[in-house]
């Protein structure tokens, strides 16, 4: 059974552990980011390392700026992380051009991949749209790949995901994403 829960400081360790290794086995260009590149500006990205992503991400768990779901699966006795799903106020997105205060905009997924097409993100995402209206938001966002396939490196959830949730299909952000939004 997976259990979710909203990223706290007291899972700092579960996802820096799922962040070294499980998040990315299966994507290893994905290494290092920590899910930090949309919640730095360009000029942080630039000189950034894993290990400054991985200090950056502690500090902004640690301050609430970093949000987002872990999905948890007992292992023997022991809760282990087997999902991710960065979700948090469009405008901690700093790489993102500002935005309403009232949208959450989810960025990424990250599935174990053991776990993958067996409703790890399905299950990130319902609990978010439980969730993110209790913290405020009214809408919520997302722009994965237009085409509907959810390539190796579309970590943005595929568009399927988000339509099957209600999601409104809106304009082309470029050549390969588009953006869906939903009321919360």
């Amino acid at each position: 059974m997976v259990t979710i829960r909203r990223l706290s400081e007291a899972e700092t360790e579960e996802f820096r552990s799922f962040m070294d290794g499980p998040a990315v086995s299966y994507q290893p260009q994905w290494q290092g980011c920590y899910c930090q590149e949309y919640l730095n500006t360009k000029a942080e990205n630039d000189p950034a390392t894993p290990a400054s992503n991985r200090e950056q991400a502690c500090e902004r768990i640690r301050s609430g700026v970093m949000q987002g779901y872990l999905a948890f699966e007992d292992q023997d006795g022991e809760e282990i992380v087997i999902g991710w799903m960065a979700a948090n106020s469009h405008n901690n997105f700093r790489l993102l051009p500002p935005g309403d205060s009232s949208t959450a905009t989810i960025i990424c997924f990250a599935v174990d991949a053991a776990k993958q097409s067996q409703g790890v993100a399905t299950a990130l995402l319902e609990f978010a749209l439980k969730d993110l209206p209790e913290q405020g938001y009214q809408n919520v966002q997302a722009a994965p790949l237009a085409t509907g396939q959810f390539e190796t490196w579309g970590y943005r959830g595929p568009l399927a995901l988000y339509k099957k949730f209600g999601f409104a299909e809106g304009s082309m952000l470029d050549e390969q994403h588009i953006l869906v939004t939903r009321a919360l």
